[in-house]
């Protein structure tokens, strides 16, 4: 479904802004680019945060709550009792000298075995994560070869979603995203958080915008940066270093995933990437592809600023408060 909406929103975008025939001026050619990737994007943005088992999330709470509004309503409730809770801060944890703790010990799987953590202790580790949700300043930013890649808002990332998008609105939304993505495989409570839940960008933000201010960068982008910015692909992973960048794709060769090379200890290959609106963490390689896939690429670049997208001067714009105030029809 998400794919087949992705090349539904692709095509759109190309019937129109190609139909003349005539060739396009650049900044037109731009809007394409951007429109080309809109669809795929949503689908790798889904992928990041909903999946197939946060899906169930949504059809749960509707049936539970009855209506949107009624589900919106219980959000609200519950991010009002999340937000009186103490313990909101969270002090950055581990240098990129040392792997993953408390979860480096490579014979305990990421995603098996044991009970799957309770609400409550979901809701526990959230807490202790912490929330980062303070606006940012989003950027635009080029390529070495001049592609113009504009800042993209969580609130337009989402915006298309098929599941409702008041699930990225709230803190008890993305605490129970937090626990769905724990179902789905990736156990996020096992794995060593080193930032703060922030909503405002997305794992390509991180991994190729300083401070997340590319906002939530599209999935599409991520190749024309590669190839543009002068990344090889690393053939031996066990040769990666730190800075080196990771990218994810699943059996269908879409890209579902990126992150940033922060450690190799004992032939461990460590990574910190974001969660989608969720947290900055660092993982083993392959310790997340039950949700992202298992076709892991390593690339590196000999430029400068490394992995980094130039921004343009005088771009900056904050993003939207996060939560969104409700909406009349919300009440």
């Amino acid at each position: 479904m998400q794919l087949l909406l992705a090349e539904t929103a692709a095509t759109a975008c190309i019937l129109v802004a190609r139909l003349s025939g005539r060739r396009l001026r650049p900044e037109k050619e731009i809007i394409v680019r951007e429109c080309e990737s809109e669809g795929a994007d949503l689908a790798h943005s889904l992928s990041e945060t909903l999946t197939n088992a946060s899906r169930a999330f949504a059809d749960n709470w509707r049936r539970h709550s009855g209506t949107t509004a009624e589900a919106a309503d219980a959000l609200r409730d519950r991010d009002a009792e999340l937000a009186a809770q103490p313990g909101q801060a969270l002090s950055v944890a581990g240098d990129p000298g040392h792997g993953p703790r408390p979860n480096s010990d490579p014979s305990v799987s990421a995603h098996g075995g044991d009970q799957i953590p309770t609400p409550d202790e979901v809701a526990a580790h959230v807490v202790r994560t912490g929330w980062a949700t303070d606006p940012i300043t989003l950027r635009t930013h080029a390529t070495d070869t001049g592609t113009v890649i504009p800042p993209r808002t969580l609130y337009e990332a989402t915006a298309t979603a098929p599941d409702d998008p008041w699930i990225f609105s709230s803190r008890a939304g993305l605490t129970e995203l937090f626990k769905r993505n724990i179902e789905s495989g990736v156990r996020l409570d096992r794995l060593e958080s080193i930032g703060s839940i922030n909503p405002h960008y997305n794992c390509h933000g991180y991994t190729f915008s300083r401070d997340g201010e590319a906002g939530w960068l599209g999935g599409l982008w991520v190749d024309r940066i590669l190839s543009d910015n002068g990344f090889r692909r690393i053939s031996d992973i066990g040769a990666a270093v730190p800075g080196d960048v990771v990218v994810y794709r699943n059996a269908d060769s879409v890209l579902t995933h990126s992150g940033v090379v922060a450690d190799v200890n004992s032939g461990e290959v460590y990574v910190d990437s974001k969660q989608g609106p969720l947290s900055l963490v660092r993982h083993r390689l392959h310790e997340i592809t039950d949700m992202y896939g298992s076709d892991v690429a390593v690339y590196r670049t000999d430029r400068p600023d490394g992995r980094f997208l130039t921004p343009v001067e005088n771009s900056g714009e904050p993003a939207p408060p996060w939560p969104p105030a409700p909406s009349p029809h919300d009440s």
